[in-house]
């Protein structure tokens, strides 16, 4: 199957998205975090051209595993 990773855990290699063309580093995930984009602006495999199914922005974003204060009223 293409394009399935596993989310929501510490798993780079599992969690991010390969290309099923080359074999090319997608989009690194490692939990919440990206890392390696691997897109060109088109969406496609920035090795070899494939496209690649979905909606991509240009470049990922800053979003990610980030700490929040928390009020709670007590």
């Amino acid at each position: 199957m293409n394009y399935v990773y596993t989310g929501n855990v510490h798993d780079s290699r599992g969690g991010s998205t390969w290309c099923p063309s080359c074999g090319e580093l997608l989009i690194e995930r490692d939990w919440y975090v990206l890392g390696k984009w691997g897109l060109d602006d088109k969406g496609c495999c920035a090795s070899c051209g494939e496209k690649i199914p979905g909606v991509f922005d240009p470049r990922p974003g800053d979003w990610g595993a980030k700490r929040l204060p928390v009020s709670m009223p007590g």
